[in-house]
Parts: structure tokens; C-alpha cells; sequence
């Protein structure tokens, strides 16, 4: 099976049990992400699962849907990964909302239009959204240092996004297989 096939180009309106499978997935990612990361002791340097999966829901639903499911998945977020409730839940509405209506306009399930979208979304939104709240409410620790973290964090999301997509098409397509 080539990459190619693996993505589609034109989006499936979800079901109901679709963003039932793809918050639950959400939670799941987030928890690895938040035992990994207090394991290796190395916090806001972990990809943000919940940006592709976010993304994913954005190319793939409604706009209402897309925006139920960017407000649980940022609370799952927030309440699992610890930090300030409801930064990550107004963080994935805001990007949700700003980007739903150019969603149309890229194959945005190709790869090489995959990656830099969630490099650019995550990148800016962790600068332009998320360091401003932090400035304001306090910095996680004194010696975290916002740019190389959030850099790091936004390349390893958009490097792993494509193996995210192929799982959730994989998932959501056995899925309607089934019914």
C-alpha cells in the first residue's frame, strides 16, 4: 500500500461514534504523553497529540463538531497534562475556528501539506496564544524557556501527524466498514 493511498483527498463527514473513538484516542495519547513526560522529566518538549487530533476533526467534520471536539480534547488536555484549565481548551477552539474555513483550499491529507500546517499551527499557536496567558498567569518553571520547547514540541508534532492521520483513517474506516 502506497502512502498515497493512505490519504484521501476529499474529507468524509464524521459520525457520532467517530468523535467518540477520536476523543478517546485523545485521551489515551494524552496520557502516554503526560506519563512519558514526567518520566523523562521533560516537560512542554513532548509532541501535542491533541493538535493533530484536533486537526484531524477540523478536516474531517462540521464546524460545530469540529469545535465540541477541540473543546474536549483541550479539556482532557489540561485536566490529564496538568497546567491552567481551559488554556489548552481556548487555544484548540481559537485554532479550530480560525482555520476551518481555509480548510478547503490545500489537500491538507497529503503529507507534504500535513506537516507544515501542524508545524505552523503549533508553533503559532504556543507563541501567539498559549505564551502570552503563560506570562500572565506564570511560567511553569523559572528555567523553562518558551522558544526551544515550543520549536521542539511543533516539529515532533508535525513530524508524527501523518501517523496519526494514517491511524484515525485506518480507525474511522474500519469503522464504517462495520456498519
Amino acid at each position: 500500500m502506497s502512502l498515497s493511498t493512505l490519504y484521501t483527498a476529499a474529507p468524509i463527514v464524521f459520525k457520532g461514534w467517530d468523535l467518540v473513538k477520536v476523543v478517546l484516542a485523545g485521551l489515551l495519547l494524552v496520557i502516554i504523553q503526560s506519563s512519558m513526560a514526567a518520566f523523562a522529566g521533560l516537560s512542554g518538549y513532548g509532541p501535542e497529540w491533541v493538535l493533530a487530533l484536533t486537526i484531524y476533526v477540523a478536516l474531517r467534520a462540521e464546524l460545530w463538531l469540529a469545535i465540541l471536539a477541540a473543546f474536549a480534547l483541550g479539556f482532557i488536555r489540561d485536566a490529564v497534562g496538568g497546567g491552567f484549565l481551559g488554556m489548552h481548551q481556548f487555544t484548540l477552539v481559537l485554532i479550530t475556528w480560525f482555520f476551518y474555513p481555509f480548510r478547503a483550499r490545500l489537500n491538507f491529507f497529503s503529507p507534504l501539506t500535513l506537516m507544515p500546517l501542524i508545524f505552523i499551527l503549533g508553533l503559532g499557536s504556543q507563541l501567539f496564544i498559549m505564551t502570552p496567558i503563560m506570562a500572565v498567569l506564570g511560567w511553569p518553571s523559572h528555567t523553562f524557556n518558551p522558544l526551544p520547547a515550543f520549536f521542539v514540541s511543533s516539529s515532533l508534532t508535525a513530524l508524527l501527524a501523518p501517523i496519526v492521520f494514517i491511524a484515525l483513517d485506518r480507525l474511522t474506516r474500519n469503522m464504517r466498514q462495520n456498519d
